[in-house]
């Protein structure tokens, strides 16, 4: 049976922090006990006010029980890394990967809580569209999504930067570069931030050799999952025989998940972190 628990705006998951802290983060550990409940928290900033933007994504990160600065064992066959995660943290951008992630949650042979943090403004969003083929047989969740741009992805040595991301703000970068016709950055989006997939980055790296590293994420510095990401690439990096320490680009460090200033102000904001990303 698929379970899942959906709360109306990500952030109204404040009111169920005791028992996600007290049960389902821990229970495996705590009593060996499966749990396999999904959380649909609606997370994404679209203007609408510190309480209707943030499900408290990184409060789920911190909790995640891998270190970052080990690299795991990340053989598909044996599924060891997922096997000893306590739960997992998805940001979909495809109805084909939101169904196939559920589809995996309910086929696995054994049950890990999921976290979907996903904004129910690509619900409506044109661009975010998958064909039935996407969700036929022989398809399968996708961890990461590369750049799907040709001629930016075969470009290799000529790419300059990547910016990973995860969530609703890939259409906002895409969008941006188009816009400033830039076509020498790739734009990769993590859509499993937990367990992170280390071996999935680490073949990002491996295609644009002289590209420095961008973190791009719209919640604020000491929010979101800019502080779990960081370490976590470096790690990735050094599997391969390289040192690379992401730069971070996002809001400035707030008491509050976003702006109440209204839609103007974080149109602005909006606007400096994504110019900050494909340009500085």
């Amino acid at each position: 049976m698929l379970v899942l628990w959906e709360a109306q705006f990500g952030d109204f998951v404040n009111g169920a922090q005791v028992m996600i802290d007290q049960f389902i983060t821990s229970g495996e550990d705590k009593w060996i006990r499966q749990c396999g409940l999904v959380m649909l928290l609606p997370h994404g900033y679209d203007g609408q006010g510190a309480e209707h933007s943030s499900c408290r994504v990184e409060r789920f990160l911190q909790q995640i029980d891998e270190d970052s600065d080990v690299y795991p064992d990340m053989n598909r066959d044996t599924r060891t890394q997922i096997q000893t995660t306590n739960f997992q943290v998805v940001n979909c951008t495809t109805p084909a990967n939101y169904f196939h992630v559920l589809r995996r949650q309910i086929h696995r042979d054994f049950r890990k809580p999921l976290v979907v943090v996903s904004p129910k403004s690509l619900l409506r969003d044109k661009r975010c569209t998958s064909t039935l083929d996407e969700m036929a047989e022989g398809t399968s969740f996708h961890r990461v999504y590369g750049e799907v741009d040709s001629k930016i992805k075969d470009a290799g040595e000529k790419v300059r930067r990547i910016v990973f991301c995860t969530g609703k703000v890939y259409f906002d970068l895409v969008a941006k570069r188009t816009e400033l016709n830039i076509d020498d950055i790739a734009i990769v989006r993590i859509e499993q931030l937990a367990p992170f997939p280390f071996d999935k980055v680490g073949k990002q790296l491996s295609l644009y050799p002289n590209a420095d590293v961008v973190w791009a994420q719209e919640e604020p510095k000491n929010m979101g999952a800019w502080s779990y990401i960081d370490r976590r690439i470096t790690t990735t990096a050094r599997e391969g025989g390289k040192e690379i320490f992401p730069k971070y680009v996002g809001r400035a460090p707030n008491a509050a998940t976003a702006t109440g200033l209204g839609l103007k102000a974080h149109n602005a904001e909006q606007e400096s972190l994504l110019i900050a990303a494909l340009t500085k």
